[in-house]
């Protein structure tokens, strides 16, 4: 019965009898939880984007269990999880656990109480059916009517004491939760382990999943439409507790905005990067846009574009300054500072003997220039010889 309790409950499919099912491998971080606030159903997660990137919780029980049109409702998914995620992560602080530890305590000290009160009631009914038990063996045989009722009454306070003793083992059958200090001292360490060990790009979704799972029973929203378009988040926890927060709900236009958090990675990023580099460098880091797509060279100039984020280096009047504030050359300045002619820049360029690039197609040339290969190109300059006259 446990293993086909385990089973049902880590069935993927049948979603609409209580169980959360598995946690999957989709960037869904509610998945299993979340329950439609406005019909009662449960809700899936539907995903979309490149590699599945943008997660949605969407309302189809309606429609698979009889048959009715289109979906209850759909919300994006990102706003609510990480909502969800600041506010779980919130219950590991040094305070929370303080209070749930002396919760613990105090439930310690009423589960002692209780024990103590059931010891005093099983020591009475033993004591009745143990007097019972001494008057009917102090009967005298002939008294027969005498005899049958003390031996009713013996049965009866021994069906009492056998009644009390099961529901005894019955009580005491409920798990406590009792904590030496050095266990209470190394859960508070554990706690501030938590966050990092959450945020950590090691921790795969399945994990915070699984973690999740362990704290948060059901995930309510439901959709508020006035003052502002928000969803209602109710968070019931396995404890039986209750949480409600309000996370935003954007609009169709917002689905497909750009980050902001992409936009200013993108300016910081923008100088001494080309727009391929830029690409690459947010690819890397795991990030997309709002299509969901990865980033490519052409988009990042539209962002750029669109945004306003300028690229200095790539203005003409700039490279006629000789040398940008990062410390760039620009092909003029390193021909004057090692005086030679710029074509032999160029070909030093060509060659790969000194490095250079271009923020964007046919802006100015800019070399990165340090001291070993100031250097460098000395003694090449050196090598050369000199026309006789």
């Amino acid at each position: 019965m446990s293993n086909c309790e385990r089973l049902r409950h880590n069935c993927p499919i049948s979603l609409s009898d209580g169980c959360p099912g598995t946690p999957r491998e989709g960037f869904a971080l509610l998945q299993g939880l979340v329950i439609c606030g406005k019909c009662g159903r449960r809700m899936s997660p539907r995903y979309h984007g490149t590699g599945g990137c943008r997660a949605a919780y969407e309302c189809t029980q309606a429609r698979k269990q009889d048959g009715s049109v289109g979906a209850c409702w759909s919300v994006a998914g990102a706003a609510i999880d990480t909502a969800v995620s600041v506010h779980v992560l919130s219950a590991f602080t040094d305070e929370q656990l303080d209070i749930s530890l002396a919760v613990l305590s105090e439930l310690e000290n009423i589960a002692d109480e209780a024990d103590k009160t059931w010891q005093l009631r099983l020591e009475r009914v033993r004591y009745e059916a143990e007097r019972a038990f001494r008057q009917y063996d102090a009967t005298e045989p002939e008294n027969r009517l005498v005899a049958r009722t003390l031996e009713r009454r013996w049965n009866e306070k021994l069906q009492q004491l056998a009644e009390l003793e099961e529901a005894y083992q019955k009580a005491r059958q409920v798990q406590r939760l009792e904590l030496t200090a050095v266990q209470r001292q190394q859960i508070l360490q554990l706690a501030n382990d938590i966050p990092t060990l959450w945020h950590a790009s090691t921790t795969t979704n399945l994990e915070r999943k699984e973690i999740l799972g362990l704290l948060v029973k059901q995930v309510v929203i439901t959709p508020i439409d006035a003052p502002s378009r928000s969803t209602r988040v109710q968070i019931l926890w396995h404890t039986g507790v209750t949480s409600e927060l309000i996370a935003t709900r954007p609009t169709n236009a917002e689905k497909f905005r750009t980050p902001n958090g992409v936009i200013q990675l993108i300016e910081e990023l923008a100088v001494g990067r080309t727009d391929s580099e830029i690409a690459h460098e947010l690819n890397r880091r795991g990030l997309v846009g709002g299509t969901g797509r990865a980033f490519t060279k052409k988009g990042v100039a539209w962002i750029r574009w669109k945004f306003g984020i300028e690229k200095p280096l790539s203005n003409p009047q700039v490279a006629h300054l000789g040398v940008s504030p990062e410390g760039y050359y620009s092909t003029s300045a390193l021909a004057l500072k090692l005086g030679v002619g710029i074509h032999t820049v160029y070909y030093w360029r060509d060659k790969g003997i000194i490095q250079a690039f271009q923020e964007t197609p046919k802006s100015p040339w800019w070399y990165i220039v340090t001291p070993e290969v100031l250097e460098t190109l000395r003694e090449k300059i050196r090598r050369v010889p000199v026309k006789s006259e």
